[in-house]
């Protein structure tokens, strides 16, 4: 093997080494970066909640039009306010949410007219103005990096392996009250320990306050998911799931496959619908604690991210990219950090592979059986094929060291690897090796 073919070897080797390295570091990374809470269910629910108990609570004939109109107001001022500060509403948002409470005055003054009871005046639930009046979609998870949704979307004969890799990955089980409230017992404890790790852990009376927030999303997290309306639209979510789980057993034509597929993307889309009402509290607390803590507490940095079903997962991809581009950058345990790439990438080849009759996976360009996986797959086994760490990388001093204490130890004959440049094939190469 000639020089020219021996450096382009190298060049793909730290190529390929420099993609994994820089894939790793950037998922590693996103996990510290700072993070808008835009939480916004609960706040509207409590807020729903306290106009509708003020209204419920009037008894016929105690009903008076000028406080009653200050206190729609005051709700609406304290929707807008809220929002403000964390995802301010558009114009369009407030011109419906004055609609909204131009109705409830309506109301309020046909009941004092009426010299009747305020129970029917607020005849809405927030879920209504959150999703049918504002339109708010769920709290998505920004930049950070998780395998979930890949794992969700994965297709093939392999679907099946790659979704068990997560526990409870179609999130019925998240969707409990029990499940629900515990994992926010979790975050409220992942707070505490952020800020005592970097040395500015919180006063008791600060424990105190963000205790008093997490009790009070635990109670709205109850409300929400035991409520009629939820649990109906949770049972209709399982029955689907089963189904299309009978389904790909029994289909075989193309088209009815294609179908499946698309069923299965609505179904992750009500998925992540409904999760955002058991996910949106872990945010929510971290706004409170954004108010409870001090200007040199949150110097501490932000929060790590909560914890979820597909953590040990990320974890190990972040490792295991990191591990591979350092080795193969510098050319240290070649073969075997070629191997690991090439598994690696055959892994997110076979998660969504680009075969007839297969959903595309959501990346650029369009593939036939070969995509940029496969390919650099093939270029890894290539590189785990050739001596490239010995002609340069560490690996050449790694075998020199190696042969030395062989042959101090009486074990075999020096071994003298040769460097890219000093001539010669690779086969010459490991013959002058062999004693």
């Amino acid at each position: 093997m000639n020089n020219y073919a021996r450096a382009f070897l190298i060049t793909l080797r730290i190529a390929i080494g420099w993609h994994f390295l820089y894939e790793g570091l950037f998922k590693i990374d996103s996990d510290t970066g700072a993070v808008m809470y835009a939480a916004s269910r609960y706040p509207l629910q409590a807020a729903t909640g306290r106009l509708r108990d003020y209204f419920n609570s009037a008894a016929p004939g105690t009903l008076q039009l000028q406080p009653s109109l200050a206190r729609i107001d005051a709700w609406n001022d304290e929707i807008v306010r809220v929002f403000k500060g964390r995802q301010p509403l558009s114009e369009d948002q407030k011109a419906k949410l004055n609609d909204l409470a131009d109705k409830m005055k309506l109301a309020v003054a046909q009941a004092a007219r009426e010299q009747s009871s305020g129970e029917n005046i607020v005849n809405f639930d927030w879920p209504q103005v959150h999703e049918e009046v504002l339109k708010l979609a769920p709290e998505s998870e920004g930049d950070r990096f998780t395998s979930l949704g890949y794992l969700q979307s994965s297709a093939g004969p392999l679907r099946p392996l790659f979704r068990s890799l997560v526990s409870d990955i179609d999130g019925l089980e998240r969707l409990t009250a029990a499940s629900a409230q515990t994992r926010l017992d979790r975050r409220y404890e992942e707070i505490l320990d952020h800020f005592k790790s970097a040395g500015k852990p919180f006063t008791e009376e600060q424990q105190k306050k963000l205790a008093a927030a997490r009790d009070a999303q635990k109670a709205a997290i109850a409300e929400t998911v035991n409520s009629p309306a939820f649990q109906m639209r949770r049972a209709d979510y399982a029955n689907m799931r089963r189904r299309i789980k009978e389904d790909e057993s029994s289909v075989t034509a193309q088209f009815s496959r294609e179908r499946v597929a698309a069923d299965r993307k609505k179904l992750d889309v009500i998925a992540g619908e409904m999760l955002g009402s058991v996910n949106e509290p872990l945010s929510e607390l971290a706004v409170q604690m954004q108010a409870i803590a001090t200007v040199d507490q949150l110097g501490a940095g932000p929060l790590p991210r909560p914890s979820g079903p597909a953590d040990w997962v990320d974890i190990s991809i972040k490792l295991i990219l990191t591990a591979i581009g350092v080795c193969l950058m510098l050319g240290l345990f070649t073969p075997v950090a070629a191997i690991a790439a090439a598994g690696q990438l055959a892994m997110f080849y076979f998660a969504s592979p680009p075969w007839p009759g297969l959903p595309a996976a959501s990346t650029a360009g369009h593939y036939l059986y070969i995509d940029r996986n496969f390919i650099e797959a093939i270029a890894a086994l290539l590189i785990a094929s050739t001596p490239s760490g010995r002609w340069a990388g560490l690996d050449f001093y790694l075998r020199k060291f190696s042969s030395a204490v062989l042959a101090r130890h009486g074990s075999g004959p020096q071994i003298e690897p040769r460097p890219v440049g000093s001539g010669g094939s690779a086969d010459e190469a490991e013959s002058l090796t062999r004693s």
